[in-house]
């Protein structure tokens, strides 16, 4: 009973000191998924990567986190997206990189890419990242939308009935009626 008691002494000071389960980022970073360049803001609807490096530390060393639960969040005010990152590539030994693909929300504002990694018996990670997403400029909309060709077709028919009806009554010749022919005579 003793050594049981020792060890789990020794773990409870060990954690309190944070000297094991203590959990780090040692990096993360965003860009755009088409180009790989990292703008100064991106675009609703902008596809994105996003990575987070995360390293633990136990028997006086940091180790790479290994985990399937690291989420990522899109927030303003209310998570707008919210995402489980795969692991992927490692930059370095001693820390695992979670990463994955992302489309940004169609809203514009300022956000907050947010990894909360919150773990019972884990030290707390919260990595924040704030970013602008802008709306798109008047001339990258699309110049015909889909949904609207009902709307087009009417303002089609419109403008060739009016021409119609313009041609029917510049055209249409007016008959002298006989009460104007016998006042000529």
């Amino acid at each position: 009973a003793g050594d049981s008691n020792r060890q789990f002494v020794d773990d409870i000071l060990q954690w309190t000191f944070q000297e094991k389960a203590v959990l780090r980022s040692t990096g993360h970073r965003h860009w755009l998924a088409s180009t790989g360049a990292r703008p100064d803001h991106y675009r609703i609807n902008n596809d994105i990567v996003y990575e987070v490096d995360l390293a633990e530390y136990h028997d006086d060393a940091w180790h790479a986190y290994v985990a399937d639960d690291v989420q990522f969040e899109a927030v303003m005010l209310d998570p707008y997206i919210r995402t489980t990152l795969n692991r992927s590539r490692a930059v370095a030994p001693e820390s695992a990189t979670y990463g994955g693909r992302i489309r940004l929300p169609d809203r514009y504002g300022t956000f907050t890419f947010r990894v909360n990694y919150k773990r019972l018996g884990l030290s707390n990670v919260d990595v924040k990242d704030t970013v602008g997403i802008w709306p798109l400029r008047h001339d990258e909309y699309p110049r015909f939308l889909v949904a609207a060709y009902p709307y087009y077709a009417g303002a089609l028919v419109m403008v060739v009935g009016f021409l119609a009806l313009c041609m029917a009554w510049l055209w249409s010749a007016d008959e002298p009626s006989s009460a104007k022919k016998a006042k000529t005579d």
